[in-house]
């Protein structure tokens, strides 16, 4: 005879089984609903790097549409236009495509996690190498007012001409368009702790915005994305010659 205590445990790990695959395989177009910002990065097909944030609207039943702000190898484009299509699977996998206007499509896989406030996906167009990720923006409140508080900002990438750069700081964005804060870094090497930051700062009703700030003596230029109900940032910078993008946290 099985003991009571034995047939509890039994119980207890098949009813998590199978909660757990109940959760996991249950997904379709549906999981894919609502506004997202998203980032990526890696190399295009010519080899250079790329870096990559924008924001999509998605219906629930395979297509989307939104706008893009990145660099590639140093040039920039700023909230160009993307529709695309997707399909997700029964599995939480899927694929799509996207276009941004006037440019040619693009292809990818994709991952849904969190029954959809998360995806994870890759560039499948031979031979780009490039991958990321979209979140949920939730419930933020799309306004310079919305959009406050400190913020914790990292992020890397490449000054071309000059090398490898990393920075991290501690941002304050004052609910007016101010932001203030400090940044330490690397450039190519060279480190810097702990400079002065002020800028200021805009958002737009689509959860995206822009930072003008001053760090040192230099004037830099970034774009960034709202997600997690206001409380996570994707950013890129948008000075020419720069492939720098990162996230920011509350």
């Amino acid at each position: 005879m099985i003991s009571k205590t034995l047939r509890t445990g039994l119980f207890t790990v098949t009813t998590v089984l199978a909660l757990g695959l109940a959760g996991w395989g249950q997904c379709s177009n549906a999981n894919v609903t609502g506004k997202y910002g998203y980032a990526g990065g890696g190399l295009d097909k010519g080899g250079n790097p790329i870096r990559v944030i924008g924001y999509f609207n998605a219906n629930g039943k395979g297509t989307f549409k939104g706008n893009e702000t990145g660099s590639d190898g140093g040039s920039i484009v700023t909230n160009l236009p993307v529709t695309g299509t997707y399909s997700v699977n029964s599995d939480c996998t899927g694929s799509g495509m996207i276009t941004p206007k006037g440019g040619k499509v693009s292809h990818f896989t994709l991952v849904v996690l969190s029954g959809g406030k998360n995806l994870q996906y890759l560039t499948t167009d031979a031979p780009n190498v490039q991958a990321g990720s979209a979140q949920a923006q939730g419930k933020a409140t799309c306004t310079v007012a919305g959009i406050k508080g400190n913020f914790g900002i990292e992020a890397g990438g490449v000054f071309l001409g000059v090398g490898a750069v990393a920075f991290d700081g501690l941002f304050t964005l004052d609910g007016k368009g101010t932001v203030s804060g400090t940044e330490s870094g690397s450039i190519a090497g060279s480190i810097f702790t702990k400079q002065p930051v002020s800028g200021s700062y805009t958002v737009t009703s689509f959860c995206t915005g822009t930072m003008t700030l001053m760090v040192d003596g230099q004037t830099e230029h970034t774009s960034f994305v709202v997600t997690n109900d206001g409380q996570s940032l994707q950013v890129v910078e948008t000075d020419a010659n720069t492939v720098v993008s990162g996230f920011g946290q509350q």
